[in-house]
């Protein structure tokens, strides 16, 4: 696990996106979507970003399934051409986390491909979880981002994986991608402070993903549709509040 700290302006509020699962490279992402993601990033440069995992596709003769057979261009090829496309907001990343694509290179040779990515965006790699720490204004927030791990098809479950984080790491928002799910929502606790009631507003984000599904392994599986696209998160700088849009890009 590592730790980070951010300080932002204090006259303004921070945007932040959650962008990943990608899978640049297999012939069911869709590209166009994504670049639309970034160009809408780029017009607005008080949005920050954090990557995910799982930028490229990533997949071999030794990886599961028939995924090397269904890539547009090699692994090699795959990490130029996200970077092209990541240039135009490379100044707006703060980290990047490794996906488990990512993480089959490092597996079957001992090489981290995503770590280029991360080398030309000039931001920390982390290969596991993180827990950071936002200035915002005169508001401290703190945030938990993992890649993720592990299925389960329903949306109850895989809230309950991030509020099993929940049970080990104190965060104000927890967000997990993997799933390729674009969901929020927010559950309240109730706290004594200083004699009174406070109400905390924890929030859990499922961050995503730019795959189709027609004629892709969701289909062949019976996995149902998922919205595509990244969630925005606005965290206040005058009071402790958080809101989760997943409509921002229209």
């Amino acid at each position: 696990m590592k730790y980070q700290k951010f300080k932002f302006p204090k006259n303004k509020k921070l945007k932040l996106v959650f962008l990943g699962d990608v899978h640049h490279g297999s012939k069911f992402s869709d590209t166009e979507k994504f670049k639309e993601t970034i160009a809408n990033i780029k017009k607005d440069k008080d949005i920050k970003v954090i990557i995910m995992g799982d930028l490229i596709e990533n997949a071999s003769a030794a990886s599961v399934g028939s995924g090397v057979y269904q890539q547009t261009s090699n692994p090699a090829e795959q990490v130029k051409e996200v970077c092209a496309m990541l240039s135009p907001i490379k100044d707006q990343v703060l980290y990047m986390h490794e996906g488990n694509h990512e993480e089959r290179s490092f597996r079957f040779s001992g090489f981290s491909i995503g770590q280029p990515i991360a080398d030309f965006l000039g931001v920390p790699y982390i290969e596991h979880m993180a827990i950071t720490d936002l200035g915002v204004g005169s508001q401290n927030y703190r945030i938990y981002t993992w890649h993720g791990h592990g299925g389960g098809q329903s949306t109850a479950y895989r809230i309950k994986t991030l509020q099993k984080q929940a049970e080990t790491f104190t965060a104000d928002l927890y967000a997990i991608g993997h799933v390729h799910e674009l969901f929020s929502t927010t559950m309240p606790h109730r706290e004594i402070i200083n004699g009174k009631f406070k109400d905390i507003f924890n929030h859990y984000v499922l961050t995503g993903a730019y795959l189709k599904w027609d004629e892709s392994y969701a289909e062949q599986h019976g996995y149902r549709m998922v919205k595509m696209g990244a969630p925005l998160a606005t965290f206040d700088n005058k009071e402790k509040q958080i809101n989760v849009n997943l409509e921002w890009e229209k």
